[in-house]
């Protein structure tokens, strides 16, 4: 099911930002859902990578702060899962 025509359908929407695993992934998917409970209409989930230069200084250290707690892409996802089951809010 495609969420983002009913995002955008006032034509403005509440979009915030985290970058997953920083500090961890239990606080990102905590996070996450607190967003979603706060009235975020859609969450934009960075996904850390060990070279990102085209981000300025403060998600280049959340993407190494995350990469140094582990995270990966298969982690990343898998807690989308556990998210999905019961926030409906676009990630």
């Amino acid at each position: 099911m495609n969420r983002l025509p009913q995002v955008f359908s006032n034509g403005k929407a509440f979009i915030p930002f985290i970058t997953a695993g920083d500090p961890s992934l239990e606080i990102t998917e905590q996070l996450v859902i607190n967003m979603a409970e706060a009235g975020a209409d859609l969450i934009e989930l960075g996904i850390p990578f060990s070279d990102p230069i085209a981000e300025g200084p403060v998600i280049q250290e959340a993407d190494n702060r995350a990469l140094i707690a582990g995270t990966t892409t298969d982690k990343i996802f898998a807690m989308v899962g556990r998210i999905r089951q019961t926030c409906q809010v676009p990630i």
